[in-house]
């Protein structure tokens, strides 16, 4: 006979367990009562009545059911805390319910799967997303290949917050979007500079060509710049409705209508799942008492709603935007931590998520998050900060230590195809946030940035420092769709982070800005050493304006335009290179503002580096006057103790940057890294 002083687990299971009846101290019913309880959430009240009980023993809630749904989030108080949620064998923890009655059809001329959802008109259900087969089913979209211009915008002021609310679109594209079914369930999508944006339309008038955005641009829409012009498409369009893997859903006739990604497949045996929920668990301890020791292991969390929208306060009122001004960050997550101690979630799952995997806010410390994998994410994978430094009117800078966030691990996580419905996702974005340790992460086919640590721009007041990014293996970002990115991107002052160990390549962007390592706006006082960055789209590595970096033992290789720069003509913006290898493809080594040895005194320090151009002989900076290394040092001081020779690499062209044993790299003092153990540590765990 269980009593609450011997009781360890409970177990929970939809199929057979009762809540009323049974106490949950036992797998199989019995006459006692001692049988599953049939909900995660009775579970934990029984937790929160034995620790009001005084009964402090560590609980494992024992989930016995392969999947388990629901339609609202879980959530955690404080008094459950001490437990450990897990599954008797496999479990998938689903916000989606599964669309049933699919029949072959045939939709806007293509052969296709159709069903009907009846809760649409009798529940108003809506839903955005789809995921058949476990896979993300994709949007509709017109035009099929390229974008729209508009006649003109609201706003065409060129200041970067200069927001339209609406456009008027060509003639030329009224006519087709004029013959448009349900145009008003559309969206509006476009990408400029590092963000994309996403609107429902509030309202159109065809006669006129004016189109109104539900949510405002966060960033001008003016023709006058390029890199901010509007550029946009229309999704979730039913003319466009012809390829594999789309789908669409009539809201007039409540139905949904979907083209099998092959011939393999029949409506009998799909499985479509529509999520119900945006978030499946929230950690929700406060200021006064903290959540502790809960531990999430072995589950998979699936099936949550992409929808998301940015809030921001303005003069006291609420605005919202279709986009945030960075990193989706102010989105929520499907799993979230708020006023947390010592929580872990280890050997995880998360997919098909529709905005961020994981957040771990407000007070949060202690967190760790190792060994998951996630993928097909909305927006981003990880999420950590909490609140940084908030200025009064007078400039007083004041914190509130209860809501600061620190010392978490994000180790040994496996990170793919984040920002599949929102860009912007980064894998790892940690915003106000101190004592990190940040390793063995592999990240990769992401739209934006790997890891973003950082949230202050320029050099202002930050809690974030003592930060470790290391051994972390990140690649296959940008793919050309927005600008202004980085393998690694830091923002304001971080003294005492380390950034050691990493390997980034295979870069690209839209416009600008696809770099390695990316120190910007007011980045100072960081170390980054021992790190390979190559096949980058533009620099392999690049500081916009900082101080005090220490730059030392990286390789910096196939970079498409110089392998270093410093771009922000600052006084005191500058970084101190040592004992690099530095390759460069006939581009100069170094390039700053104005692209001349006149101005790189300011913005270089460098000495005992091993300088070599492929194509000829080094320049290392300049662009119409190239400057030698031989000038660079004996004309402006720099590169003092550097030499000039073929580092001797294993395998350039294969990517094998291991150093001969000849090497010149040693005669600079240049140390080998051990590369054999960066990203995922195969085989160990925690």
């Amino acid at each position: 006979m269980f009593t609450p002083d011997t009781v360890s687990t409970l177990y929970v299971s939809k199929k057979y367990g009762n809540d009323k009846s049974n106490f949950g101290y036992s797998s199989e019913s019995t006459f006692l009562g001692e049988g599953p309880l049939a909900s995660i959430e009775k579970a934990l009240l029984c937790v929160a009545e034995l620790r009001d009980g005084g009964h402090n023993q560590p609980i494992t809630i024992c989930l016995m059911d392969e999947l388990y749904e629901l339609s609202k989030p879980i959530v955690l108080k404080p008094k459950m805390h001490s437990v450990t949620i897990k599954p008797m064998s496999e479990t998938i923890i689903s916000g989606g319910f599964k669309i049933k009655g699919f029949k072959e059809d045939v939709f806007n001329g293509k052969k296709c799967f159709s069903a009907h959802v009846p809760e649409i008109e009798s529940e108003g259900l809506w839903f955005t997303d789809l995921y058949v087969d476990g896979e993300r089913a994709q949007f509709t979209k017109y035009p099929k290949d390229g974008t729209l211009d508009p006649e003109y915008v609201e706003n065409n002021k060129t200041g970067l917050y200069e927001s339209s609310s609406w456009f008027v679109a060509r003639k030329e594209d009224v006519k087709i979007i004029s013959g448009f079914k349900n145009f008003g369930d559309c969206f509006i999508s476009y990408n400029h500079y590092w963000i994309d944006e996403h609107t429902p339309i509030k309202s159109y008038d065809l006669e006129s060509g004016k189109i109104e955005f539900e949510y405002t641009s966060r960033f001008s829409l003016s023709s006058k710049h390029p890199r901010s012009a509007l550029h946009y498409i229309i999704e979730n369009v039913a003319e466009s409705f012809e390829n594999p893997n789309e789908w669409y859903l009539d809201r007039e006739t409540s139905t949904v209508y979907y083209i099998p990604r092959n011939d393999d497949m029949t409506p009998e045996g799909i499985c479509a799942i529509a999520p119900l929920t945006d978030k499946l668990m929230i950690f929700e301890g406060n200021k006064n008492f903290k959540l502790e020791n809960v531990h999430l292991e072995n589950l998979e969390f699936a099936y949550t709603k992409g929808d998301y929208r940015s809030r921001w306060i303005e003069n006291g009122e609420e605005k919202f935007y279709a986009s945030d001004e960075q990193s989706v960050n102010r989105a929520h997550g499907s799993v979230e931590l708020f006023h947390t101690r010592n929580c872990y979630i280890e050997n995880c799952t998360f997919h098909s998520l529709g905005v961020h995997a994981l957040t771990v806010n407000n007070g949060c410390t202690g967190t760790k998050i190792n060994s998951n994998y996630i993928y097909d994410i909305g927006a981003g994978g990880i999420k950590i900060g909490g609140e940084g430094y908030v200025r009064d009117e007078n400039g007083n800078s004041t914190l509130d230590p209860l809501n600061q966030n620190s010392q978490n691990t994000i180790k040994n996580n496996r990170i793919d195809r984040c920002g599949r419905r929102y860009f912007a996702g980064c894998g790892i974005l940690v915003k106000h946030s101190f004592d990190n340790y940040i390793a063995h992460n592999e990240i990769s086919n992401l739209y934006y940035t790997g890891i973003s640590v950082g949230w202050v721009w320029g050099y202002g007041d930050s809690v974030t420092r003592d930060n470790l990014i290391e051994k972390n293996l990140i690649y296959n970002l940008g793919s050309g769709v927005l600008s202004d990115m980085g393998g690694i991107y830091t923002l304001g002052k971080q003294p005492g982070t380390v950034i050691r160990g990493n390997i980034v390549h295979d870069v690209s962007c839209f416009d600008y800005g696809a770099w390695g390592i990316y120190p910007d706006e007011g980045t100072s006082c960081v170390i980054i050493e021992n790190n390979l960055c190559y096949n980058l789209g533009k620099n392999a590595f690049h500081q916009h304006y900082g101080r005090m970096n220490t730059v030392r033992n990286n390789i910096f290789v196939k970079a498409a335009n110089s392998p270093v720069a410093i771009t922000a003509n600052y006084i005191n913006n500058y970084a101190i290179f040592e004992r690099n290898i530095i390759v460069s493809e006939g581009q100069s080594i170094y390039k700053t503002m104005y692209n001349d040895a006149e101005s790189a005194p300011n913005q270089i320090v460098s000495y005992n580096n091993l300088i070599f151009d492929t194509k000829g002989k080094a320049s290392a900076i300049g662009k119409d006057v190239k400057v030698s290394l031989d000038e660079f040092q004996t004309l402006y001081g720099k590169e003092k103790y550097s030499i000039e020779a073929d580092p001797l690499f294993v395998d350039y062209e294969n990517n094998d940057f291991r150093l001969k044993p000849d090497s010149p790299a040693y005669d600079i003092g240049f140390v080998d890294i051990d590369f054999s153990d960066v990203g995922i540590m195969k085989g160990k765990k925690e």
